[in-house]
């Protein structure tokens, strides 16, 4: 009898958090509401299914085979398109009712009034089923052949043309990274696993990075002997840049303490406009989550319970924090409307859950959630209490961050062994490995910005 009553009120207290959630949520961008139906347009899993058609100029060039396979590369990476008889299963479309369009390729010799040749160019006409043309793009040829990078660039605009919303090939993730004998850094790498830098440069250990809205600076936390420390870095590539790192908020526990309460300062999420974050503190031994405004340098308590509070993301219209707490004996995720005081727990069970992040447009959270002792990876729709796991198997997956487009999810799996960086489609499908860095280099804590470096 006893089940049964906690079973109802489980599910009443579900019901009861959800219909609040609907009342809070009036200015998500990605939901339009009708009397008569419901537009969802914001983030889906749909592809556009394309097959590739090259013309007798490129199918003539030596390296157009080469060439195809990184046209159809980059055309998967970037999450939007299923090719016909890609090279990648994930990326393969099923058959030609699944086909949305075409992309004719063709070489295009560029001539002077006088006959001269100008320039070489690679046409990539985006074209309906028919073959009719809907738009060009266009890629110069250098000594006869195309930067990867400026390919990248073209297959980005193709998506805003078609979807609205720029891709993200290219584009950067930080991340924490532990050489064996070294303190832990901050790293960046591209979405290709190219152009890996430091960028945290102290001597402390360096954790939780996390990028501004604009991409144009970096907080993360640190670690020492005098405690931690939530350190503002925006000179990451401007030439000639004495900009230093800059310590905003540190501990107020001593040395001796830090094994006991070692991250009694982290962070942390922005609000959108870049000058305010929300951040963990422990202040009077207790820990919750503070806005901190890092221009007047004034905190703000938002929670006020005795349990720890931390690991706060906040959503993109800067209405909606979700964090994880303790409070219950297990760590859980909760939500909180900005504004108000009363939070509400979002996933149950013996199992923990935390890593919570918001998809780009506020409607979906991914998660890491124990289960059976293996850490994996969920999407849940907090409107409707929907579900489901995206990773699987006998290691961990954890520590999601969205790409700015909100149709990649990179995070962490130790199934080499050792913490490695993978990207993977929203709906669990595509998974690859980021990095090419040596087995036991560890790697963590990713976040991603639409920003290139």
């Amino acid at each position: 009898m006893r089940l049964v009553i906690n079973i109802i009120t489980l599910r009443l207290y579900r019901f009861f958090f959800v219909i609040c959630f609907l009342c809070f949520t009036t200015s998500v961008q990605a939901q339009t509401y009708s009397s008569e139906e419901i537009v969802i347009s914001g983030l889906g899993f749909a592809r556009f299914g394309v097959t590739l058609v090259p013309e007798k100029s490129f199918s003539d060039h030596p390296d157009s085979r080469r060439w195809l396979r990184i046209i159809d590369r980059n055309l998967c990476w970037s999450g939007v398109f299923l090719v016909k008889k890609s090279r990648y299963k994930t990326c393969r479309t099923n058959g030609d009712d699944h086909l949305d369009m075409k992309i004719l390729l063709k070489l295009e010799r560029r001539v002077s009034e006088s006959g001269t040749l100008v320039s070489k160019h690679l046409m990539l006409t985006v074209a309906d089923n028919d073959g009719v043309p809907l738009f060009p793009l266009d890629l110069l040829l250098r000594k006869n052949r195309f930067l990867e990078a400026e390919l990248m660039d073209l297959i980005n605009d193709m998506s805003a043309q078609l979807t609205g919303l720029k891709g993200v090939l290219g584009s950067t993730i930080a991340f924490t990274l532990k050489q064996p004998k070294r303190r832990k850094i901050i790293a960046r790498i591209n979405t290709h696993g190219k152009k890996l830098a430091a960028i945290s440069k102290n001597s402390s250990i360096s954790l939780l990075p996390s990028w501004s809205p604009k991409g144009d600076a970096i907080v993360y936390t640190t670690l020492s002997r005098s405690g931690t420390a939530i350190i503002y870095n925006d000179c990451l590539k401007v030439v000639g840049c004495n900009n230093r790192p800059v310590r905003l908020l540190r501990a107020n526990t001593s040395a001796r303490l830090i094994s006991k309460n070692f991250l009694s300062v982290s962070g942390g999420t922005w609000f959108s406009k870049g000058r305010k974050l929300v951040v963990t503190l422990s202040r009077g031994g207790n820990t919750d989550l503070y806005t901190f405004d890092r221009q007047k340098r004034k905190e703000e308590r938002l929670t006020t319970h005795r349990a720890i509070d931390t690991v706060p993301d906040l959503s993109p219209d800067n209405q909606h924090l979700i964090f994880v707490s303790d409070r219950t004996g297990h760590e859980q995720i909760f939500y909180l409307k900005m504004g108000t005081k009363i939070p509400f727990q979002l996933t149950f069970g013996r199992g923990s859950s935390s890593d919570p992040v918001w998809s780009p447009d506020g409607t979906l959270i991914a998660y890491s959630k124990i289960s059976k002792g293996r850490s994996q990876i969920h999407r849940m729709d907090p409107f409707t209490g929907e579900d489901h796991s995206l990773t699987r198997g006998r290691y961990n997956s954890e520590q999601p961050a969205w790409s700015p487009d909100g149709r990649q999810i990179a995070f962490v799996s130790s199934s080499t062994g050792v913490d490695k960086l993978y990207i993977m489609f929203v709906d669990g499908t595509g998974r690859r490995r980021l990095t090419r860095t040596p087995k036991d280099f560890a790697e963590g804590s990713p976040t991603w910005t639409a920003r290139k470096f």
